[in-house]
């Protein structure tokens, strides 16, 4: 029985790593979208990295940045609302690098939502 189960882990941890790859390769492509001009289809990738919950900042970091370029300040919140869940949800593995940008996605919101407050 524990043999199985260590089957099931490795199967598993192999998904997970051929997921965490391919939104990796999004993340590159995208980038290579933007420097091509192709900036829709970038945010697109992004997009689809952000609804799997990628554990890194850079589509977050992305979004946040093209929304507030295009002035899309519901969309600009929205996605660094997601990184923020997104982040506090990895305290608890130590990484070091999860308060600085958890910290960062903060204030990019109050940033944000000070904007939007203004529009209103």
């Amino acid at each position: 029985m524990e043999q199985n189960s260590n089957v099931k882990k490795l199967r598993f941890n192999k998904r997970m790593s051929n997921n965490f790859d391919a939104q990796v390769q999004r993340n590159l492509l995208g980038r290579q979208l933007e420097k091509d001009g192709r900036v829709v289809d970038a945010m697109a990738l992004y997009e689809a990295n952000i609804s799997e919950d990628f554990e890194g900042s850079f589509p977050y970091r992305r979004l946040a940045i093209l929304y507030r370029k295009k002035k899309l300040l519901y969309e600009e919140v929205r996605v660094l609302e997601r990184a923020i869940s997104v982040f506090n949800s990895l305290i608890s593995l130590g990484r070091s690098d999860i308060k600085p940008k958890l910290n960062e996605f903060k204030e990019g919101l109050n940033k944000a939502q000070d904007k939007l407050s203004k529009f209103k």
